[in-house]
């Protein structure tokens, strides 16, 4: 222990409090807790809940002086820069714990935070696992650290980088340590999970790893952290056998009814669905499924009813756009046929679908809109998201199409739901806030009733009427599907109103 300090506790995570109504489980801590624990070391995770920002500042305090760790662990997306900071800093006051902070951020740009009065003592970059281990076990501040690779730190007033982390061998990767977080919340029924139905829902990965150079995705520049092949992110698959591990917990300890595949991309290769398909169905579970995938990953019939009879409901398909030139513009590696094809293979086999679209793409004119809008109305998916392109740091959007630098005061504006015009990528000049309302409108995102909740097949409904939890989707029923979106509706109503459009 440094300087002979005794520490009861080696590392404690702590979930930003801008993210503490979210219906996400913090995954990356999930998985480094489990994989610490499991080589020994002792791992918490304060994940506070608080509708009050203040109210969560003041639990995290409480917890770290309770457990008095050596070392606190923060992760950071771009648009957490201000939050993140903000804590490390009210932390950095109250205990002599060292403060890392990892995950996309931090890994694209570690200089953001390293500087003269930092309250980061170090980045952790990339993949977390083998480099926190080799942290915990030999980082000394008395003494060099280059041999430590994956992370990032101020050596005499100077930004050192330690080259890359290798890839972890995720067979080794262990089991997310769920017994950290308050479950019951996680449990509850959402319509933000498999979207827009209300789901008890768990977020799980069969992957790591994207192979794809989407121009508006910062993943790649994420693993580009780790070692690298030919400069294309190496995608790694968890064996089987812990996925059906891991999703026999959640169903039979934790209760949940479905779960949500989140790999950067599900089933690359036929094989993988297959496999995964297989294993899912010959365990025997009855949670109900849905995955993030591409269209060009669906492209016969014979695998969207196997997908479907081992219990999935719904895919959710980066659309994006219906312009084939703006889709080679982002480099998105997808043709408006394969979209095309990849919908009505779902819609034939009952399986549902959800369109993410984005607006304010490079390059695009009212034209490149007018396709999109045909192209849905060809498609019918069964919901549709729309957001803002935002050039953020580390993508090709950043470092190609936008015309002004973004300091890290102004990331919070990197926002998909409120997009600054100075952020603008598009040829046209409509405006972008208006033009992103005139969107969710027109596209049933805000309602005042979920009509395409009812689009939901009989094994859903059987699903929650059997479940140990129907009441509270009752509850959620009545109140979330009604009374709030209602609420929301007039006050979008209201916004829509005042744009004038």
């Amino acid at each position: 222990m440094a300087n002979g300090e005794k520490y009861d506790l080696d590392i404690l995570f702590v979930v930003s409090p801008s993210n503490a109504r979210s219906e996400y489980m913090p995954f990356y801590f999930l998985y480094l807790a489990g994989y610490l624990e499991k080589h020994g070391f002792r791992t918490d995770i304060v994940d506070p809940h608080e509708k009050s920002i203040e109210k969560n500042y003041n639990i995290i305090i409480r917890k770290v002086k309770e457990k008095n760790p050596r070392y606190i662990g923060l992760a950071a997306f771009v648009t957490d820069y201000n939050v993140i900071t903000d804590l490390a800093k009210i932390i950095k006051k109250k205990s002599s714990a060292k403060i890392l902070v990892g995950n996309a951020h931090p890994s694209i740009a570690p200089q953001d935070f390293l500087y003269e009065g930092s309250p980061f003592d170090i980045v952790v970059r990339g993949e977390g696992e083998l480099t926190l281990k080799n942290l915990l076990l030999e980082y000394d501040e008395t003494k060099d650290n280059s041999h430590i690779r994956g992370i990032a730190y101020l050596e005499k007033g100077n930004i050192k980088i330690n080259p890359n982390r290798e890839f972890m061998n995720l067979n080794e990767c262990g089991m997310p340590a769920y017994h950290k977080l308050d479950m019951e919340w996680y449990s509850k029924p959402s319509k933000y999970l498999i979207r827009r139905i209300p789901t008890s829902c768990a977020v799980i990965h069969t992957s790591r790893g994207c192979p794809y150079k989407c121009g508006f995705c910062a993943s790649n520049a994420v693993w580009k952290a780790n070692d690298t092949t030919k400069e294309n992110t190496i995608v790694r698959k968890r064996p089987l056998s812990t996925v059906i591990e891991e999703l026999k917990i959640l169903q039979d300890t934790y209760h949940f009814d479905f779960f949500y595949i989140m790999d950067d991309t599900f089933g690359i290769k036929e094989k993988d669905i297959y496999e995964f398909c297989e294993a899912y169905r010959q365990s025997g579970m009855k949670m109900l499924w849905a995955a993030d995938t591409r269209c060009s990953c669906i492209r016969n019939e014979e695998i969207v009813r196997l997908m479907r009879d081992s219990g999935c409901i719904q895919l959710d398909f980066g659309v994006e756009t219906g312009s084939q030139k703006l889709l080679n513009i982002i480099k998105k590696g997808i043709t408006v046929d394969q979209i095309i094809r990849a919908f009505s293979l779902c819609k034939d086999n009952g399986v549902r679908t959800l369109a993410n679209i984005l607006l304010n793409l490079p390059e695009e004119t009212e034209e490149d809109l007018a396709m999109t809008r045909k192209l849905l109305a060809t498609i019918k998916p069964t919901c549709i998201s729309v957001g803002v392109t935002q050039p953020y740091p580390g993508t090709e959007c950043y470092n190609k199409f936008l015309n002004v630098t973004i300091v890290t005061d102004e990331y919070h504006n990197l926002n998909r739901l409120s997009p600054p015009e100075e952020y603008r990528m598009s040829k046209h000049r409509l405006d972008l806030q208006k033009l992103l309302l005139n969107w969710q409108f027109k596209f049933g995102i805000y309602v005042p009733f979920e009509i395409n909740m009812f689009q939901a097949d009989r094994r859903y409904w059987s699903k929650i009427l059997k479940s140990r939890r129907r009441f509270a989707y009752l509850i959620y029923f009545l109140t979330d599907m009604f009374i709030f979106p209602f609420i929301f509706y007039l006050k979008f109503s209201y916004k829509y109103l005042k744009s004038g459009r």
